[in-house]
């Protein structure tokens, strides 16, 4: 009876340890196949964009303790080129939440500029603190300086852009536009210019005329007077 009862006994025991072995090999195997989640991540809201499209960048750190004074309260970002150059560098705030976003930037991220040369993948990194980083990666299409060009003329037609009636208005009277020219009008009547002497300037004329003859005549009397006085004195020294 008691070689009975020991033998239960032991079965209950090696039944037990097998089942507690097994359970945490189990935990074991779960613990490996679950995914362990980031701490640092990063998103973008399109996987392309094109020349002039605003790029909005959002993620979180899920661990921030804004009250902790040694934790940064930003992170660092870096706008990195196909040929690894670096487009640009700047910083978003973290939230309460440990959220962050471009959007509380004063101008938004927009694609294309001097520093975006190359149609292919451009990186986004994000870096909290020294040891935590993330990215992410998005395809740039470059719109081509043709259309470029073309955009640029039609928005400068519109901005400068007046009506033929506006500029007519300018034209002064007996004129007319032509290809943006102010032309005088074949049918205006011409302008006539008089070239009679006014009463004014013929009693100048007159003036003038009586003044140079009587200068004439003293000229010529102080020449006789000269000539007669020679004379005499010719006379008496003889």
């Amino acid at each position: 009876m008691k070689a009975i009862l020991f033998l239960a006994l032991s079965a209950i025991i090696l039944f037990q340890s097998y089942g507690f072995v097994y359970a945490q090999t189990s935990v074991d195997r779960a613990t490996e196949l679950e995914p362990e989640q980031p701490v640092l991540t990063v998103e973008t809201d399109a996987l392309t964009y094109e020349t002039g499209d605003v790029i909005n960048v959002s993620g979180s750190v899920s661990d921030y303790d804004g009250s902790d004074l040694y934790e940064s309260s930003v992170v660092a970002v870096r706008l990195i080129a196909p040929n690894n150059n670096i487009v640009s560098i700047f910083q978003l705030p973290l939230n309460d939440d440990g959220s962050y976003s471009s959007d509380s930037l004063d101008k938004p991220i927009i694609a294309g500029g001097p520093q975006w040369k190359f149609d292919g993948d451009y990186t986004i990194s994000v870096n909290h603190g020294a040891d935590r980083s993330a990215s992410i990666t998005f395809a740039f299409v470059l719109a081509e300086a043709e259309e470029v060009i073309e955009e640029v003329i039609e928005e400068a037609e519109e901005v400068i852009e007046i009506s033929e009636e506006e500029l007519s208005e300018g034209c002064g009277p007996g004129t007319h536009l032509v290809d943006g020219v102010c032309i005088l009008d074949e049918t205006a009547e011409p302008v006539s210019v008089s070239t009679g002497s006014s009463p004014t300037t013929g009693f100048s004329s007159w003036v003038y005329s009586i003044s140079f003859t009587v200068l004439i005549a003293f000229a010529i009397m102080i020449i006789l007077y000269l000539i007669s006085r020679a004379s005499k004195n010719k006379i008496v020294n003889s």
